[in-house]
């Protein structure tokens, strides 16, 4: 009983009932609120109606009680508010609007998110398959060497969950700094994960509330806070340009990453040059581009979403990318096989950013079978977690803060184990590591 008065007094009321189904993903209350239901989005059975109809007092309410929470402003003047709740079991970021912009009145769109970040392990689940070990393990590598990349994508596709999940593959002595208009990355989690974190909270694109920072000042902000991984939540507008700046400086020679809407590797630089103004010569700093999609049934009533390419940005252009080779696939998407699968470009070894990674470690330096046997070691690591969290029947396994010690130690054996010239035995540093975790299981 105190939960629900508590809900209805303090919270949001029905909407907090909603939120709790975490197989719920988005919430829609169309104006005139009253008379229609609310609509969702669920995991399991797609697009639906409900059979609640809220008032127009509990839209009030909410308004009310989200203007008060952000700090933002929603009125004639600034018909838009852009938030971020926690909720049971997760979290939610809301986009409300009024009038003037909507004339029946106030509306709102929520989209909810998993209480934990998502991780590599969780991604390889049989039944979520949203890539295939071989990705996870190219993603760990690429990470690890310090490059520059964009995850794009539609809405929905995925995007900011994957960037949260590469954020645990990130070596713990790294600092990271990120920034964000409207709080989505796991940031919480990394601080209790005790990672060097400095979360930034700039100016929506959309309300442009004036005690705020604007995203670009934010990320030229984030370069004087020392030797950090620079991670943008989404680039929307003109802090792209800043973003490049980083990236063209390679802010200290970590990672620099970032979403972005466009879905494919065309879509997303046609967006960033032509759309947000950033000059071509400084989109070369994109090493890689990972896109995502959602996959639709024949029939259009079932989707899934996937991993449906990762694009190597090479720098001999000038122009058209598409023209001048300056976009090379490393893995492309198989709808027959459901299954991202590596290009001869990645088989052979000619991946410009993979080489250049490898030509900073003496032992690898024209040694590609050296250089894939480590992503395919990482790859297999991830798959093999999935495995035995599922055959002991222990989810946690998959969840971040187990993740993030099975990726410490990972390295701790890479480093014990390798040789007077630097080489790393890949069965054995495997070996080692599932002792490790088989002891891990037997101890819980």
């Amino acid at each position: 009983l105190t939960s629900i008065l508590s809900r209805y007094t303090g919270g949001l009321g029905i909407l907090e009932a909603i939120l709790q189904d975490e197989k719920v993903q988005d919430i829609y209350v169309n104006s005139p609120v009253g008379q229609k239901p609310i609509f969702i989005n669920h995991t399991d059975y797609g697009e639906c109606k409900t059979n609640i109809i809220p008032t127009q007092d509990d839209a009030e309410s909410w308004a009310t009680k989200l203007r008060l929470s952000s700090g933002r402003p929603l009125d004639e003047a600034n018909p838009v508010l852009d938030t971020s709740i926690k909720v049971s079991g997760g979290s939610a970021r809301i986009t409300v609007i009024a009038p003037t912009l909507s004339p029946d009145g106030l509306g709102f769109a929520i989209r909810r998110h998993r209480e934990d970040p998502w991780t590599y392990p969780l991604y390889l689940k049989p039944d979520i398959n949203y890539f295939n070990p071989l990705f996870a393990g190219l993603m760990s590598f690429i990470i690890d060497g310090g490059r520059t990349f964009l995850i794009g994508g539609g809405r929905g596709s995925g995007k900011t969950s994957l960037l949260g999940a590469s954020l645990l593959e990130m070596k713990k002595s790294w600092r990271l700094i990120t920034s964000e208009d409207t709080r989505e990355l796991p940031v919480d989690t990394l601080k209790k994960l005790d990672y060097d974190v400095e979360s930034l909270k700039s100016r929506s694109v959309i309300t442009q509330v004036e005690t705020e920072l604007p995203a670009s000042e934010a990320i030229r902000t984030a370069l004087r806070l020392g030797d950090s991984a620079l991670i943008m939540g989404e680039v929307r507008s003109k802090e792209a340009k800043a973003l490049y700046e980083a990236m063209r400086i390679g802010a200290m020679a970590k990672t620099v990453a970032g979403t972005i809407h466009g879905e494919s590797a065309y879509g997303l630089f046609d967006r960033v040059v032509n759309d947000l103004g950033v000059p071509k010569t400084s989109f070369k700093a994109t090493d890689l581009i990972v896109i995502c999609n959602r996959i639709k049934s024949a029939s259009g009533l079932e989707e899934v979403r996937r991993v449906t390419s990762v694009t190597e940005v090479r720098k001999h252009w000038n122009e058209d990318p598409r023209d001048e080779n300056g976009f090379v696939p490393l893995m492309e998407y198989s709808a027959e096989d459901d299954e991202l699968k590596p290009t001869d470009t990645l088989l052979n070894g000619e991946s410009e950013v993979l080489n250049k990674i490898s030509s900073q470690v003496r032992q690898w330096a024209g040694r590609w079978d050296r250089v894939w046997e480590n992503i395919e070691l990482r790859g297999k690591v991830k798959k093999a977690l999935t495995d035995y969290a599922m055959e002991a029947e222990k989810p946690e396994l998959m969840e971040a803060p187990f993740v993030v010690k099975s990726n410490s130690q990972f390295r701790l054996i890479m480093d014990e184990v390798q040789d007077e010239m630097g080489y790393i035995e890949p069965e054995e540093t495997y070996q080692r590591w599932e002792e490790w975790l088989k002891e891990k299981i037997k101890n819980m």
